[in-house]
């Protein structure tokens, strides 16, 4: 009998899960979607169930195999899994990883337990007058831009630090290089051949930057050299 009136006064226990008809599978609080483990934005799948994501001290929010937190917060593994804590950024504490590792993110550098700007750190305005390559994800180059640091590679780490660079760009590793134009003969199935040019911190960027800005998917380049396309 108490067996039985246990089971009577549990009649409406139930998880949050359970309560979901499929079509909320995703969402908060019901189950994750059964073909892919996934749920809605916000919320990352946990146990089998969705729970919020992104927030101080809560799971690192998960897509296409990236994570991310809200706002400034930074994603970091921890033994429990990867949590959103609030560090790594300037001014904030180091963050702390599985292991007792301290880290800050790209534009700081951990010092004494805080995150420092890695510009201050790499900045000098008593120092060298370098020039430093900006170049696009093409290897194109784009233009070059002036710091003052005590070497070539604080150079670099300040002209990467600094805020000059958009999001598809990166630093050419040697510095006080000039931009170069450069003239390359192309070849392609439906144009045949075909002379282009290109500027580019060194030869072989060069090459590929006409082969992913001038060759199209469609016609596809079979041979890029450099130099005019002769008769």
């Amino acid at each position: 009998m108490v067996f039985m009136a246990l089971l009577a006064g549990c009649g409406g226990c139930q998880s949050s899960s359970s309560s979901c008809s499929p079509s909320q599978y995703g969402t908060n609080g019901c189950a994750c979607r059964t073909d892919s483990a996934s749920c809605n934005a916000g919320l990352v799948c946990r146990s089998g169930t969705c729970e919020p994501c992104g927030n101080e001290g809560g799971a690192c929010c998960v897509n296409a195999g990236t994570t991310s937190c809200s706002g400034t917060l930074t994603c970091v593994m921890e033994a429990a899994g990867e949590r959103c804590r609030n560090c790594g950024e300037v001014g904030e504490a180091c963050c702390v990883s599985s292991g007792n590792s301290q880290f800050c993110r790209a534009n700081a550098v951990c010092v004494s337990g805080s995150c420092q700007s890695v510009a201050a750190h790499t900045c000098d305005p008593n120092g060298t007058v370098y020039t430093v390559g900006i170049q696009d994800t093409n290897l194109c180059a784009r233009r070059v831009v002036e710091v003052r640091a005590s070497s070539p590679a604080n150079a670099l780490q300040c002209a990467s630090a600094s805020g000059m660079l958009a999001a598809d760009e990166t630093v050419y590793e040697i510095p006080n290089t000039p931009i170069t134009d450069y003239e390359l003969c192309l070849e392609s199935q439906s144009q045949g051949r075909r002379t282009t040019s290109v500027q580019a911190f060194e030869d072989y960027h060069a090459l590929r930057c006409a082969r992913w800005t001038r060759c199209g998917a469609s016609d596809p380049c079979t041979s890029v050299t450099h130099g005019a396309c002769t008769p």
